[in-house]
């Protein structure tokens, strides 16, 4: 494209010195002539007669070229260096006209470039959904296995209660010692399993659904009922567990989400436990408002994180635990929970003994 504008520049140049000669000669012929008919026609109209000199053909002449230099200066200069600055206009416009080309030639490539640069980002976006949904599934398969375990142990307790009064009840009709207050006494005890056992599916049923949309909810709500659901497992495992609010914080989002960080973080910290051989394994959650916003944080005392990966613990599949104990997905998924759902900010710091997450929503 460039060479192409320096021919069209060369071929306008020549064209245009061209076109400057012949003008040039034609203003001189232009003169002549005018200076012919006046000299030869004009003047013996004005003076009403003939006069000797222009009846002389040699004088005539004489007169013209004389007169000449006069025309030249009064009509053909000024028509010459008009007829030159329409001719530098031109040029200038064909040098414009080139430039544009040349724009427009760059613009178009310009265009060509973003769609291809358009349809890239759309591959990538669409490789990063998919790898996203592939998370999303992976994550919900790890946390149904450990949704069956935190079952598990939330029911077995009660269970084996439930067993004992009902064969207290058949042991002591065998021998005749049913006496109508331990029946009644057990079937109370009984009762109150029952419903415990079935709020506890309310609870698991509730957590296990997705959030549609936003709602305003109680931020120590959440905290009590992702805790009923690992009460039992935290038990189990030896761990001292303290939670505390203050300021009765309150957050627009999605609880179920927010439930899910919460376990989570706690179940982190419970793994941490394990893989340090924490002696008194403590973890406390501490939940209260600050200048308009909701905090939580998550302590325990499980030896902290290693300074060398404390910026890696929420990229997608980085764990610390052994194959086949850990999916790497759980601290990505509750940054991107928190952070991109829910507009908030998810952090994590080294404390003494241990480590501190932190939500801000």
């Amino acid at each position: 494209m460039n060479i192409s504008g320096e021919i069209k520049a060369n071929k306008t140049d020549k064209s245009s010195k061209v076109r400057s000669t012949i003008r040039l000669v034609a203003s001189m012929l232009v003169v002549l002539f005018f200076a012919e008919a006046i000299v030869m026609f004009t003047l013996p109209l004005i003076f009403h007669t003939s006069i000797p000199f222009v009846d002389n053909f040699a004088d005539s002449v004489m007169l013209i070229l004389i007169s000449a230099p006069f025309l030249w200066f009064l009509i053909a200069r000024p028509l010459h260096a008009t007829a030159r600055e329409v001719e530098r206009l031109n040029v200038s416009l064909a040098a414009r006209a080139i430039d544009l080309e040349k724009q427009n030639a760059e613009l178009q490539k310009t265009y060509h470039d973003l769609e291809v640069e358009t349809v890239a980002r759309h591959r990538a976006m669409e490789e990063l959904r998919e790898k996203e949904q592939l998370l999303i599934q992976q994550s919900r398969m790890a946390a149904m296995g450990e949704m069956l375990g935190n079952i598990a142990h939330q029911w077995r307790q009660p269970l084996n209660v439930l067993a004992v009064k009902i064969q207290e009840i058949g042991f002591l009709y065998q021998y005749d010692e049913l006496s109508k207050e331990v029946l009644q006494s057990n079937i109370s005890t009984a009762m109150e399993i029952l419903q415990h056992l079935s709020r506890t599916i309310t609870v698991f049923q509730d957590f296990s659904v997705p959030d549609k949309e936003k709602k305003l909810f109680m931020v120590e709500q959440v905290i009590s009922n992702t805790l009923q659901i690992i009460e039992e497992s935290i038990k189990k495992a030896g761990i001292k567990l303290e939670v505390s609010s203050a300021g009765n914080p309150q957050i627009t989002g999605y609880p179920n989400e927010f439930g899910q960080v919460l376990m989570n973080l706690i179940m982190n910290a419970k793994d941490a436990f394990v893989e340090q051989g924490t002696a008194s394994p403590h973890i406390v959650v501490h939940a209260w408002s600050e200048n308009g916003t909701s905090v939580v944080t998550i302590t325990d005392n499980g030896g902290g994180i290693k300074e060398a990966i404390m910026d890696k613990i929420f990229d997608p599949y980085f764990t610390t635990k052994e194959l086949g104990k850990g999916t790497g997905i759980g601290l990505f998924l509750s940054k991107t929970i928190i952070e991109k759902n829910m507009g908030g900010r998810l952090s994590v710091r080294n404390v003494e003994n241990g480590s501190e997450f932190r939500i801000e929503v």
